[in-house]
């Protein structure tokens, strides 16, 4: 009399290559992606301590000399502000260094003003504790 043997249980697929590649990947994302495009090295921005945070975005740098630069190339503050257009409705962000002097900030905020950007704001970095 012949017994039947038992089929053999399949085995259970293991888990750790799926959650090495899932690791692999987080890894290559966090290395290779950019957050927030990077501000101008040469502007040193003034701090604030209550400010409301935002989002990171693209900033108009405006360096200590009070020549402007948008994605770290020097523009001209005239023909930047005719050719700018607002994305979604975000006002400009305008970061100027803190050495920059208040009069030269305020008048390329009136050279934008009057070249027709309305919307504003003033960029800052948090100051610590």
């Amino acid at each position: 009399m012949k017994i039947a043997r038992p089929a053999p249980r399949p085995q259970r697929e293991s888990t750790i290559p799926l959650i090495n590649v899932v690791f692999l990947m987080l890894i290559f994302f966090l290395v290779a992606g950019t957050l927030a495009p990077p501000t101008d090295r040469d502007v040193t921005l003034a701090a604030s301590r209550d400010a409301a945070g935002a989002r990171p975005s693209e900033t108009l740098m405006i360096a200590a000399d009070g020549s402007p630069s948008w994605r770290g190339a020097p523009v001209a503050l005239a023909p930047f502000a005719a050719s700018w257009t607002s994305p979604d409705g975000e006002p400009l962000r305008v970061g100027a260094d803190r050495t920059l002097p208040a009069r030269a900030l305020i008048d390329a905020l009136a050279a934008l003003r009057a070249a027709g950007i309305e919307d504003i704001v003033l960029v800052t970095e948090q100051a610590g504790p």
